[in-house]
């Protein structure tokens, strides 16, 4: 059985894994269950389209993935630069179509685009040497093979919509 690696919480609803190593760095021991990553599957078990009338019955399941203290705080990190990124790469967009509306602006445009990559450079998240590779929260999910499994068997990430 897949499952053999799980024990279910009843309490939660939840699958949580049984082995404690890392499921993103593959080095370190999780030691707080707060800090797994989990992450919601759903399989449709009936679908009914008639002309009048449409139904959906699905099944839900929460699976985890262990996650040490250190990998835990690299994607909270990650999860906090992503959205000062995507905003600094719009802001760079708009520099290269400012300079039509004047040469102030794009002199502006460019002092103001240096103080924002130097941010970036000064808190950008700093690399661990320990441990040398450390996977993102989707390369983890698709290196777990129970998940693996279940996307075989038909499970899905995205909550079905009759």
């Amino acid at each position: 059985m897949m499952f053999s690696k799980y024990n279910y919480n009843e309490a939660l609803k939840r699958l949580e894994p049984k082995e404690k190593r890392c499921g993103y760095c593959f080095q370190n021991e999780a030691r707080n269950i707060k800090n797994y990553y989990f992450i919601k599957l759903y399989k449709v078990k009936e679908r009914t389209n008639n002309i009048v009338h449409r139904s959906l019955k699905y099944e839900q399941i929460e699976i985890g993935i262990a996650r040490c203290n250190d990998c835990y705080e690299f994607h909270q990190e990650l999860s906090r630069k992503s959205p000062i990124l995507k905003y600094a790469i719009y802001f760079l967009i708009l520099i290269f179509v400012l300079p039509a509306f004047g040469l102030k602006i794009f002199i502006v445009g460019i002092l103001s685009s240096l103080i924002l990559f130097f941010l970036l450079h000064k808190y950008a998240p700093k690399k661990s040497n320990n441990p040398k590779e450390r996977l993102t929260l989707n390369q983890g999910i698709s290196s777990n093979e129970t998940i693996q499994d279940l996307i075989v068997d038909g499970w899905v990430f995205d909550k079905p919509v009759a």
